[in-house]
């Protein structure tokens, strides 16, 4: 018997969030898609990769019409061919926007639909969002939740672990969350909920496998470029090798600092997809892609990790 998506979440450790790749001009069209997307998911799933989240905020989601936003996940949903798995974020700010969106997407052949809470009003009534994240899983048509939770992104102020606990005991098909935070007392209680947590920021992957061990999992931008390193963090820790993954975690954050300049994570981390061949054009506005003058830092930086002795396979075959 074939496993089902809630199964096939389970036991996903290593899930990209994948970039929307536009034109040179920005547009955001079908047979730009259709030439790049391909390349793009059989590169993933040659360095271990097993799922992919679409739409998210690598994705710039949140900034795509819900037409357009449908269209991405049918062109990622053609070129996986059910190969990984497929996790579509359909979070925004609108709630008819959010409810559509959904439906049509969890129509799809998609394993699970990831939602977020409406930005902007951060201060809002606690029961009103629990009720609204229901409400809009209702949209799913029974297919898996996750929650998308990245306060240091939305400012929402609440209590992550209480709403995970009510959501565990109020929607059925809810399965856990993608936590882009680095609280480790937070995670710990997250975890003892019995819920599939995905780690949202990469320094986490050390101290995520030494709490879950082989259970941990990971949807961060990271597993786009390095995942083979991520991997191998994980590894150590299994191994009892300590050092040795402290020494690789250290190589993760030196390869973070590397390509991120001046702040500019979403554009220093597409322009790194095209210097690996893979070009993701201009971004969705209001973002912009690094000047020149920026580049020429980030390729500056790989090389310099790459003379550091940080062994990562991008490093080596685009940097120099």
């Amino acid at each position: 018997m074939a496993p089902n998506s809630r199964d096939l979440i389970t036991f996903a450790q290593y899930v990209a969030p994948v970039f929307t790749p536009r034109d040179a001009q920005g547009n955001l069209d079908q047979c730009h898609l259709h030439d790049i997307i391909p390349l793009y998911v059989d590169y993933l799933i040659s360095t271990g990769v097993q799922g992919i989240l679409v739409g998210g905020s690598a994705g710039q989601g949140i900034l795509q019409s819900v037409s357009e936003r449908i269209m991405v996940a049918k062109a990622f949903i053609a070129a996986v061919k059910r190969r990984i798995i497929v996790i579509v974020h359909t979070g925004g700010v609108n709630y008819q926007d959010t409810v559509e969106l959904t439906d049509a997407v969890s129509k799809l052949d998609v394993d699970c639909i990831m939602l977020s809470a409406p930005i902007f009003f951060p201060y809002f009534n606690y029961s009103g969002m629990v009720e609204y994240l229901i409400d809009a899983g209702k949209a799913c048509n029974g297919k898996p939740v996750l929650y998308y939770h990245f306060p240091s992104m939305t400012n929402l102020k609440y209590n992550i672990v209480d709403l995970a606990a009510t959501l565990k005991e109020k929607m059925p098909n809810f399965m856990g969350l993608k936590y882009t935070a680095n609280d480790v007392d937070v995670y710990k209680q997250l975890v003892d909920l019995k819920l599939k947590i995905f780690l949202g920021f990469p320094s986490m992957t050390l101290v995520g496998a030494e709490i879950q061990g082989s259970g941990v999992s990971f949807i961060t931008g990271p597993t786009n470029f390095i995942n083979g390193l991520m991997m191998s963090i994980v590894n150590a820790v299994l191994d009892g090798n300590t050092t040795k993954a402290k020494v690789l975690q250290q190589d993760l954050d030196n390869f973070m600092d590397a390509i991120i300049v001046e702040r500019e994570l979403m554009a220093s981390m597409t322009y790194v997809m095209d210097l690996a061949g893979l070009p993701m054009g201009q971004p969705s506005k209001p973002l912009t892609e690094l000047t020149d003058a920026q580049k020429e830092i980030v390729k500056g930086n790989l090389q310099r990790a790459s003379s550091q002795g940080i062994m990562m396979d991008l490093i080596h075959r685009y940097a120099s």
